[in-house]
């Protein structure tokens, strides 16, 4: 079972519907999907798959009252596609503990089948950061928007931090030194996770370095959604740029999604696009990013240290899909 994590770095730029209508189209490409709402404290994925929330979710698994989450597997009336919900009853749900979330994430892993997409909240709670950071690549879904495409780098600047801690001890020198950096920069301004890092190498050089090779190989894959014209994309060229001067993260940009009328119809009839409107702009340019998630192992990732030879060239070809599909 291949683990994606699904995140954005604020709400409302569709990442749910993202979510639903990828589960869908990796269905129907013949794999066997299981669609987690890991919206922990707020769970309603159900409502955007069209079914009921009559059943046990997460919560019951982090409580206890069941032994392991095969229980809350529920089918969904599509063909490859199963369901677990999330959780909106019990209070501090979203605070789990480290070994909670690792229990949680080893049962997931062993679930037959061969992809388990999890809808995270939005924002960069630690919860949803670790969440996300356990594949390499996992999915980022922002809109073009100004706002949006700065959250975007806000939660990547958040995970990069949240990542280059966690490979050091709790208590050890490395980790106390990441948090005095961060606590020690002036209130208010941006500073580069490249400085850190060669501070940290300079103070640390084996366990620096180490980290610093591991940090190399994070390679997000982002969705742009909601796209109007290929001039959007000179936005997501800026992410890249940005992401790339001041944290040292490669993008890699697998969808560009375009505004599409069937989509908030959908979510209103409650029904999946990839059930209501299987022909539509959005499906059609998401199918290409179902396409391309298929080419990716997302627990060994071996293929993360390759070059950047031609660092826009998904983005050109993003572009020509887009202006193809409209056409």
């Amino acid at each position: 079972m291949e683990i994606l994590p699904v995140a954005s770095g604020k709400g409302g730029v569709g990442k749910s519907v993202v979510a639903v209508n990828l589960a869908g189209m990796l269905a129907g490409m013949g794999k066997q999907v299981v669609l987690c709402d890991f919206d922990l404290g707020g769970a309603n994925l159900h409502t955007l798959l069209g079914v009921r929330n009559n059943s046990a979710g997460l919560g019951n698994f982090i409580y206890k009252q069941v032994s392991s989450v095969a229980p809350l597997i529920q089918e969904t009336g599509t063909p490859g596609l199963s369901f677990i919900a999330g959780d909106c009853l019990y209070p501090g749900t979203p605070n789990l503990d480290f070994f909670t979330k690792k229990k949680l994430l080893k049962e997931l892993s062993l679930l037959p089948g061969d992809y388990a997409l999890l809808d995270l909240g939005a924002g960069s709670t630690y919860n949803i950061l670790d969440f996300y950071l356990m594949t390499r690549n996992s999915i980022l879904v922002t809109t073009a928007e100004i706002t949006s495409i700065l959250n975007a780098y806000s939660f990547l600047k958040a995970a990069v931090f949240r990542f280059l801690n966690a490979q050091f001890a709790a208590k050890s020198p490395e980790r106390q030194f990441i948090q005095d950096a961060i606590r020690s920069n002036t209130h208010g301004t941006d500073f580069s996770v490249l400085t850190v890092v060669d501070q940290l190498c300079g103070r640390f050089p084996e366990s620096g370095e180490k980290a610093r090779q591991e940090l190399s190989r994070l390679c997000p894959q982002i969705i742009v959604n909601r796209g109007k014209n290929g001039q959007d994309l000179e936005m997501a060229r800026r992410l890249r740029s940005l992401v790339r001067a001041k944290l040292n993260v490669r993008l890699d940009f697998i969808g560009f999604l375009p505004e599409d009328s069937a989509v908030p119809l959908s979510v209103a009839k409650r029904t999946p696009l990839f059930v209501s409107a299987p022909d539509s702009p959005f499906l059609t340019a998401l199918q290409a990013s179902a396409e391309r998630i298929t080419v990716h192992d997302y627990n060994l990732n071996e293929d993360l240290a390759a070059g950047d030879e031609d660092e826009d060239g998904d983005l050109e070809r993003l572009r020509n899909e887009f202006t193809g599909n409209a056409g």
